[in-house]
């Protein structure tokens, strides 16, 4: 014989279990940020990483196809993309300012790490699994999303891997790139991007920041 398992036990918190007795422990976050004003700012961003990869070969790393350029992106001249980095320098700052516990007059401190870079995506192109070991934080920008095929299923996703190893109730966190999405995410974090088949270009850029508090 067996006692059935209550619904509530399955579908939520056991009435017998008290909230003390809980604790939820490591926790990923993600930030999901947009940019204001993003479309007029993209139309020019866009135009700025398509002339460099005229001009530039890039090099490879996780992409397979496309085209990914030298991590020298916060050297660029142009005053977009440094107003771009700036924006995103201060939601780095910003988030850790939300989970780590700060004493009053302290200062968050972010710094790149390993550098910054554009990719421009064309149909059949992709990013394999991987992280970026040494950084506390990694961000990625869509600057534009392309125009993908409704098929197939998964066309040009991004998504992160459950870290935790034979976790039975894992699975991934899946999100569908839109022009004007930033995300941050813990540097360690494998993630990849799908195959994307489509018509014009998927453009992305992405970072790697340092942080320290400064007391």
């Amino acid at each position: 014989m067996y006692e059935r398992v209550p619904n509530a036990a399955v579908n939520g918190m056991p009435p017998r279990c008290a909230p003390e007795e809980l604790s939820t422990l490591f926790p990923t976050t993600l930030m999901r940020r947009h940019m204001p004003d993003a479309k007029s700012k993209n139309r020019r961003i866009r135009k700025i990483v398509l002339e460099r990869e005229k001009a530039d070969p890039g090099v490879h790393h996780s992409n397979v196809g496309g085209w990914h350029s030298t991590a020298d992106l916060w050297d660029w001249p142009n005053p977009e993309i440094r107003d771009l980095c700036a924006w995103v320098k201060n939601a780095v700052q910003e988030l850790t300012a939300a989970i780590v516990p700060l004493q009053q007059g302290d200062e968050v401190k972010a710094d790149a790490y390993g550098g910054s870079w554009a990719n421009v995506l064309r149909d059949g192109g992709y990013n394999k699994p991987h992280n970026h070991p040494g950084a506390i934080w990694s961000a990625v920008y869509y600057v534009a999303s392309g125009e993908p095929f409704s098929e197939p299923p998964g066309n040009g996703n991004f998504e992160f891997m459950d870290p935790r190893g034979g976790n039975i109730h894992g699975g991934k966190e899946i999100v569908r790139p839109e022009p004007g999405l930033l995300m941050v995410f813990p540097a360690w974090l494998y993630h990849y991007v799908n195959p994307y088949h489509g018509d014009g270009e998927r453009i992305s850029i992405a970072w790697n920041f340092n942080v320290e508090i400064l007391r």
